[in-house]
């Protein structure tokens, strides 16, 4: 399945998304993760990934990539970096990098002064995901950019659930009411994870959005805080995460199972 894992610049995403990446591979699965944002320069690090080439450059930067997905005349095979219907082993060798079961492909990043706007990223990561087909053991996680610009977008089209990363501030909870609603409107299921939250914080939350869209809670964490503060790979064991873990790979539509915890 593919999950769009979403919310608020600094509510955590890419750290959510790292770790359960982490615990879907360490049970077997075969996990991609898909950073569609234009401007977080770390989560191959949190992953304990190099770099790989980034795909828009791999395309012929802006110049090339209306070619490669709008092609005006037919390219031999060994020149297609997309085709028309992929699986998670036809993606281009030099864009994906591969440790520990967990593979990561980087869309596109702004990299330079005056480039234009992260538009072009977006088109790439919707014609991915409308043509990649993940297998019964595969996951793909897409790190979204902050906000909800991949809604207006309709990269999420592409996607079997939506998960938002909440933390513990006013911003972000509107921003989750708001998420659940353009969800629903496309017709996908969405669910909140709360991070950085203690006992008293969840209490509050959960009386301002719908406590049964809460798939889990994730505290705040010393280490994981210093892991991420010097670009380590996270490698910390949150209980919620394996929780959540057991969510997903039990996710059934309609919703057969409901984990808050």
């Amino acid at each position: 399945m593919k999950i769009m894992i979403c919310g608020k610049g600094g509510s955590g995403k890419s750290t959510v998304t790292t770790l359960l990446a982490r615990a879907l591979a360490a049970r077997g699965k075969t996990v991609l993760v898909l950073d569609t944002d234009e401007s977080n320069l770390c989560l191959h690090r949190l992953l304990g990934l190099p770099l790989p080439a980034v795909l828009m450059e791999a395309m012929g930067g802006r110049a090339g990539v209306k070619e490669h997905l709008h092609p005006t005349l037919p390219k031999p095979p060994a020149e297609e970096l997309l085709k028309e219907s992929m699986t998670i082993a036809d993606l281009p060798a030099d864009c994906v990098a591969e440790a520990e079961g967990v593979k990561l492909m980087v869309i596109g990043k702004i990299s330079r002064y005056g480039e234009g706007c992260a538009c072009m990223i977006g088109g790439i990561s919707k014609a991915i995901l409308s043509r990649l087909h993940e297998g019964a053991e595969e996951f793909i996680l897409i790190d979204a950019e902050a906000g909800l610009e991949h809604f207006g977008r309709r990269i999420d089209a592409g996607c079997d659930l939506v998960l938002n990363v909440v933390d513990p501030s006013f911003e972000s909870i509107s921003m989750a009411e708001r998420c659940g609603q353009l969800a629903k409107s496309a017709g996908i299921e969405a669910f909140y994870l709360l991070n950085k939250v203690d006992d008293d914080l969840l209490q509050v939350m959960a009386a301002k959005i719908d406590p049964s869209m809460i798939l889990a809670k994730v505290p705040r964490n010393e280490e994981l805080f210093l892991q991420s503060l010097h670009g380590r790979a996270l490698n910390v064991a949150i209980p919620a995460i394996d929780h959540l873990r057991l969510f997903v790979e039990k996710y059934k539509r309609p919703i057969s199972l409901n984990f808050s915890r």
